[in-house]
């Protein structure tokens, strides 16, 4: 009888936690399993947004080769008016180089 008696009071006293212990690692374990699902959310949402750039970059038009080479025309002379801008000494050299723009 003792030692049933004794092995009771091993098993409850020795066995048992206060029941506040549980509910702070039931929260704790809740808390992580949420932020775990709120990080798969946010990277499903990034993945999401990626695979629409890419689709978008790839749906758009392409600039055709005259497009091109009438927008190096225009840059190649807005670059040689700002030259002439910051250095008019240079202006006397502004129309060889436009005519050259157009001859190309």
């Amino acid at each position: 009888m003792k030692k049933t008696a004794l092995l009771f009071l091993i098993l409850f006293v020795g066995c048992t936690h206060p029941e506040k212990d549980y509910k702070v690692e039931y929260l704790k374990l809740i808390n992580s399993i949420e932020t775990v699902k709120s990080q798969q959310q946010q990277l499903d949402l990034y993945n999401q947004t990626l695979r629409d750039s890419i689709v978008t970059l790839n749906q758009r038009s392409l600039m055709t080769s005259e497009q091109f080479i009438e927008l190096y025309k225009y840059e190649s002379l807005r670059k040689y008016f700002q030259i002439c801008k910051k250095n008019p000494t240079q202006k006397k050299y502004y129309w060889g180089w436009t005519s050259r723009v157009f001859e190309q």
